[in-house]
Order: structure tokens, then C-alpha cells, then sequence
């Protein structure tokens, strides 16, 4: 199995095929723990994944980590010029890619298919990481979706932010960082991606674990696990105190495990 030194080699090799290693590749090695330990939960490193689709992978690498123990892998990635240099990877690879805007596949648009381009049942497995805290849009028809393009008895595993997190009830409380939130707003006002004025690094929407199982339970999967965990953006040189504030959520999350900062949700689609 892919030890977490072999993951973050592999990051730095494709962060150097891909010439971002003095840019977006400090993306990588913040996140880096965390996907390795969401791999690792969900066993992906040691079973046989079948036909895949990852929604919003981005510098993660995980689809070409992943591709090993895939049959195929289709990726749908954000259509941002940041994800560009990974268009020669994925088709190197065969990987197949293709850039989105699920804004305008689920949002509130007259032109909304609020639909995946799949067919019924095409896939065994299906990713999303990181990323539905993006959604500024209801997440319902695209669960819904989900739920059609696997097949039965396919598993989707989806990791997020934990609302209910030590670290969000520290900053309501205390209000840290209030300013801070609302002035990146502003600062990405102009933000061009594909033509529009559209930046798809906000959070909109993180999920308590009961909040993520309900959603999902509601859409018809089956739920097989959902858990909490610990796990911080990687920085060089973190301060005392944040150094301290961390050692202090890691216990909290021992004892109180619903306070974790992420949760890692595993559903089913239940044979017929």
C-alpha cells in the first residue's frame, strides 16, 4: 500500500510534469494529508475500484494516484485556467477529461440540464472530495444525479468540511477572522475563469455529518459509514498559537468526535 512519503513523491513528480512545481503545487502539499488519510479511510488504495468518476479533483493528484486500481476513470473538473496545466496528464494517460460549470449544469439558470453527461449506471465509483462546499447551488438534483450514473451497488465516497467543526464554532464565537471572510469577497470580484466573472474557491456550503447522510439518504442511498475526523492545511511554519489551537482540537475531536473538522461519508446505491 502507498505510504503517505510515496503520495507526496508522486504529487511532486506530477507537479513537475505539469510546471507548476514553484506555483499551484504549494495547493498539493497544504492538502495533501488530508487526501492521503481520506484514501486511506475509504480503503481506496487496496480495492478495486471498477469504472470511476471523480467531480473536482484538482491539484489532488487522486485520479492518477487512483487510476491503478481503476477498469476507467472519467474526471469533470471545474473549467478554471488554474487546472489548465493538467489537461496533458489526464490525456497521457487516458484519462478522460472534461471541464464544467456545474453552476450552470444544477444552478438556478434557464439553461440547467440538472444533469450529469452519463448514462445510466456507468460507473462502480464515484469521488468528490473537497469540493461540495462549493456549491452555490440546492445539491439535490446533482445527488439525485449521482445516484443515477452509478450502478447498483456502486459506492460514492465524499469528503467535506465539517460544519459543526471546533474550529467554525472558535471563529463564531470569538469572531475571528469575520473581516477576513467577508473581504475575499471583494478581492475576487474581477476573478476571470472561461470568460466569466465566476471564482469557484468559496465555501457556500459545508455539512455537519448528519446533515451530509440525511442528504444523501433522502436522494435513495444507503449509507454505510459516515465519520469524523481531524486534519489541518499543511503550512511551513505554523505559530505557537495555532500550533497550540490544534493540539487542543485534535483532543477535543478524541472525545467529542462530532467537532473533527471533516467528515468522510460512504453511501450506496442499493441493488434492485
Amino acid at each position: 500500500m502507498m505510504s503517505l512519503d510515496e503520495f507526496i513523491e508522486a504529487g511532486v513528480a506530477l507537479s513537475r510534469e505539469a510546471k507548476v512545481l514553484d506555483g499551484i503545487h504549494a495547493y498539493f502539499m497544504q492538502h495533501c494529508a488530508r487526501v492521503y488519510r481520506c484514501c486511506r479511510r475509504f480503503k481506496l488504495l487496496e480495492t478495486n475500484l471498477g469504472d470511476v468518476l471523480e467531480i473536482g479533483p484538482f491539484f489532488s493528484y487522486t485520479p492518477f494516484v487512483l487510476q491503478r486500481q481503476a477498469s476507467s476513470y472519467s474526471v469533470l473538473e471545474g473549467d478554471d485556467p488554474a487546472a489548465y496545466p493538467l489537461k496533458p496528464l489526464y490525456a497521457q494517460r487516458k484519462i478522460a477529461l472534461q471541464f464544467v460549470d456545474l453552476f450552470e449544469m444544477f444552478g438556478p439558470t434557464h439553461t440547467a440540464s440538472h444533469a450529469l453527461p452519463f448514462a445510466d449506471a456507468s460507473f462502480d465509483t464515484f469521488l468528490c472530495w473537497g469540493t461540495m462546499e462549493h456549491f452555490n447551488f440546492n445539491p439535490v438534483k446533482f445527488i439525485r444525479e449521482v445516484h443515477r450514473v452509478l450502478k447498483p451497488g456502486g459506492n460514492a465516497y465524499i469528503n467535506v468540511p465539517n460544519r459543526a467543526s471546533f474550529q467554525n464554532l472558535f471563529t463564531l464565537i470569538f469572531g475571528r477572522f469575520e473581516q477576513k471572510y467577508v473581504d475575499i469577497y471583494f478581492e475576487y470580484e474581477d476573478y476571470s475563469s472561461n470568460g466569466k466573472k465566476a471564482f469557484y474557491g468559496f465555501h457556500w456550503r459545508e455539512y455537519s455529518g448528519p446533515e451530509l447522510a440525511r442528504l444523501f439518504s433522502r436522494a435513495g442511498f444507503a449509507i454505510q459509514s459516515c465519520e469524523l475526523f481531524v486534519a489541518f492545511q499543511d503550512c511551513e511554519k505554523p505559530s505557537a498559537a495555532r500550533k497550540l489551537f490544534r493540539q487542543g482540537a485534535r483532543l477535543l475531536a478524541g472525545v467529542l468526535p462530532r467537532y473533527g473538522t471533516d467528515v468522510c461519508l460512504i453511501a450506496q446505491k442499493q441493488r434492485q
